[in-house]
């Protein structure tokens, strides 16, 4: 698949803000059981013009992915069925909200209303991230998407880019939190590498589609493609197949292990055990999070190989050997009368 920066800019924008305040907010909210964890008023204000800003950003920049962009109000219509109508719901709402918070916290609300207001953009911006990682856990025409582990994997990452910023945050304002938050980065890291490895693993492993279930049709009949239909490229050889990512696929891949897990993790762990706590470490662990994620992400859209390159000759693995499934079950007898 063609990756769309526009979407791969949202993914980060939304991630570090949803990320950001969802631990920001967690340590306000832990004031209610009597813990000492509030950050200074200046943090959370800065915090929140950080978050509110790069939610902005985001839809800002995923608005250039529309064809249309002036019928983008459209897609709330389908929200009873369509994740990505959600998405689009979910995220505007987190991002009102958000600001309603922002606002209450500076004008020194209620602390109830304030609680009440956060807790909710809390709630909203995990359902848009969870919306967002179902667009693609959904698809069933890109198997290497369509998983479980693709969800997880997705909010996972919300939490590494989180953390990271929270953890540069709290070098500046609550020193004593670093520890806390060096455990909790290097844990979300080490769960970012477990979760991307399975799902390369399982890129190995999960049988290849045939062109009897592209078309819906019984493995008993022996279909192959005889013509290609086109001889120049259109938008299904160039957007659901991007041979450029292809080709340079093996050499970005181990870049983005290297910036999104390989370095952040050995910077914390070496933060962590030589009690060297340095705001050189955690900014360039932040930096290589975003830049490692970015790749990581253009990985990922590429990875994904649509079933209907089928018909184009373009799907990995020409040759295909047919396979039990659910199609086997269907049974077709053509008799000559």
């Amino acid at each position: 698949m063609h990756p769309p920066i526009s979407l791969i800019w949202f993914f980060l924008t939304a991630g570090v803000s949803i990320g950001l305040f969802n631990f920001v907010y967690f340590m306000e909210l832990l004031t209610l059981f009597g813990k000492n964890t509030a950050m200074p008023r200046d943090a959370v204000l800065l915090s929140l013009a950080i978050s509110l800003v790069l939610i902005g950003l985001g839809a800002i920049g995923a608005s250039f992915h529309l064809g249309h962009k002036f019928r983008a109000w459209k897609a709330i219509r389908r929200f009873r069925t369509s994740w990505l109508s959600r998405e689009a719901v979910f995220s505007g709402a987190y991002g009102f909200v958000l600001l309603l918070y922002a606002l209450s916290y500076y004008f020194n609300a209620s602390a109830a209303f304030q609680h009440i207001l956060g807790i909710t953009a809390l709630i909203l911006g995990w359902l848009s991230g969870f919306s967002t990682a179902m667009i693609y856990a959904s698809n069933k025409f890109v198997l290497e998407w369509n998983s479980s582990l693709t969800v997880l994997y997705y909010i996972n990452m919300y939490l590494m880019l989180g953390s990271s910023a929270f953890l540069a945050l709290t070098y500046h304002y609550k020193p004593g939190f670093i520890p806390t938050y060096i455990f909790l980065t290097t844990l979300f890291v080490s769960l970012g590498l477990a979760f991307r490895l399975a799902f390369n693993i399982r890129q190995l492993m999960i049988p290849r589609p045939t062109i009897n279930e592209a078309l819906n049709l019984p493995h008993n009949r022996n279909i192959r493609v005889l013509d290609t239909g086109t001889t120049t490229n259109n938008y299904c050889t160039t957007e659901f197949y991007y041979k450029r990512g292809k080709d340079i696929l093996g050499s970005v891949i181990p870049m983005a292990y290297l910036l999104t897990f390989v370095l952040p993790f050995f910077l914390l762990i070496y933060s962590w055990i030589t009690g060297n706590y340095n705001y050189a470490f955690y900014a360039i662990t932040f930096a290589s999070l975003v830049v490692g994620s970015f790749l990581e992400r253009w990985c990922f859209f590429v990875e994904g190989n649509h079933v209907q390159s089928l018909f184009y000759r373009l799907y990995p693995e020409e040759g295909y050997t047919l396979r039990k499934g659910y199609m086997e079950r269907k049974r077709t007898v053509i008799r000559l009368q």
